[in-house]
Order: C-alpha cells, then structure tokens, then sequence
C-alpha cells in the first residue's frame, strides 16, 4: 500500500507500507503542487526511521488525495 503523507511544515512524503502497516519504504520531500502517482517514486529505507518518528509524533499525517496519473 502506498501513499501520501504531509508534515506540519507542508512538505509531503509518499510512504509504502504492507498490509500489516509496516512502513517499508519512503521517498520525499516533495512540493504539494508537484506530486505524481504513488508508483512513480523510488521508495528507499534511508527515512524510514524519520517518518515512522514524525508519525508517531504527529508530525505527520495522511492526506487524502484523489488518484494521480
């Protein structure tokens, strides 16, 4: 499962998760006016440790966004 999550500060980060919601990759920041699909992202282990952190901080949350091509 991917998707997309925004910290406080605006910036966004695609998040890929398992079905058990274990984070396994991440990729970002990105601009919020610049996203593309979810699959179009590499998803590397480099900030994993750093969103699961904000997440549980609630720096981070998911956003709700339609489909992007």
């Amino acid at each position: 499962m991917k998707s997309f999550w925004q910290h406080t500060n605006g910036r966004v980060y695609a998040v890929r998760s398992d079905s058990f919601g274990n984070i396994t990759g991440a990729a970002g920041p990105f601009d919020p006016d610049d996203l593309r699909g979810l699959d179009d992202y590499q998803y590397g282990q480099g900030i994993v440790d750093w969103i699961k952190r904000a997440i549980a901080e609630r720096k981070l949350r998911r956003m709700n966004t339609p489909l992007l091509s």
